[in-house]
């Protein structure tokens, strides 16, 4: 006979498959912050059936103000296109330098893209939408197995998502189709939209996405798909020494992104080049803030608390 605890360790991963299903079925693909954010926490809590009160306290403590801030960063962003004009050539001009005048997406979509939806776009479309689910799901993976780098892999997230939301602010750029629709580079489909209708798969409505304008088309520049990508793969890297196998898949997940966004015309090259930069940037700057708080917690707990001298003492010298 099974344990009680061995039966709930079982019967949560099961619910939570079946109400995934369940969801996908009659909501859609859950790709929101706010929507994600419950799916994970009612998957973790399938996962901690057997610690129930260490998951509420991790809840609490963790998740929630990790939700709340990247939550926060998505308001903000839906509303940074508005602070100054839209930037279109310097991109584009990159790109066509880089690249003897041809952008990559225009070279792309005139060898692959048919003007209609063949296997691969499909497998492109679904390489683009786990930039939604990757991130969060790592970062729940990490919780259940090794919190203190989920709390090192919380910070860098958010670093990366507001030094790219200061990006946005200061510098929109218009990606590829839009540069298309103003008639400054050769016409190109954006290809993820056409997806979505052939495939007649929708979203999960978002509890708060009609509160705030949630999409910013010019929030381009650097490509935080590549950056938080290759963020992943070098979080993940160290523990795949033990497992060989993830190697293959971390190595070629930044790159399959960044094929993704340029031939789907969502990213330029130089966008992708610019968010694998703060990517690296973020896990430097992030292992030298942890360096920092932890030589500091290190200082306080050497020097301790301040030793009272005994009463009999203080009375001894008097008398002297």
């Amino acid at each position: 006979m099974l344990s009680l605890r061995s039966r709930r360790e079982l019967v949560g991963p099961l619910l939570y498959l079946i109400a995934t299903g369940a969801l996908v079925a009659v909501l859609g693909v859950p790709y929101q912050r706010d929507v994600l954010a419950v799916w994970l926490l009612l998957g973790l809590l399938c996962f901690s059936l057997s610690d129930l009160r260490g998951y509420a306290r991790g809840v609490v403590l963790e998740w929630l103000p990790f939700i709340a801030i990247l939550i926060a960063y998505d308001s903000l962003r839906g509303s940074a296109s508005h602070l100054f004009g839209v930037h279109y050539l310097p991109q584009l001009d990159a790109d066509k330098a880089l690249f003897g005048g041809t952008p990559p997406t225009v070279t792309l979509q005139h060898w692959l893209w048919h003007g209609h939806v063949v296997w691969y776009d499909v497998v492109f479309w679904c390489v683009y939408l786990t930039h939604f689910f990757a991130t969060p799901l790592v970062a729940a993976i990490l919780w259940k197995v090794d919190r203190q780098r989920f709390r090192r892999f919380a910070v860098l997230v958010v670093i990366l998502s507001f030094a790219g939301l200061a990006t946005y602010a200061l510098y929109p750029a218009a990606p590829p189709w839009m540069a298309s629709q103003a008639g400054l580079m050769a016409p190109i489909a954006r290809i993820v939209p056409v997806v979505w209708q052939t495939l007649g798969v929708h979203g999960a409505g978002s509890v708060i996405e009609s509160g705030y304008r949630y999409v910013n088309n010019v929030a381009a520049v650097p490509s935080l798909h590549t950056a938080f990508a290759l963020l992943i793969a070098i979080t993940l890297w160290p523990r795949s020494r033990e497992r060989r196998w993830l190697r293959p898949f971390l190595a070629l997940y930044p790159l399959a992104m960044a094929f993704a966004l340029m031939y789907t015309g969502e990213h330029y090259f130089s966008d992708v080049a610019l968010g694998w930069i703060y990517a690296i940037v973020t896990v430097l700057a992030g292992a030298a803030l942890m360096r920092w708080w932890a030589a500091r917690r290190a200082a306080g707990r050497e020097a301790g608390p301040a030793v009272a001298e005994p009463a009999y003492a203080t009375a001894e010298r008097g008398q002297s």
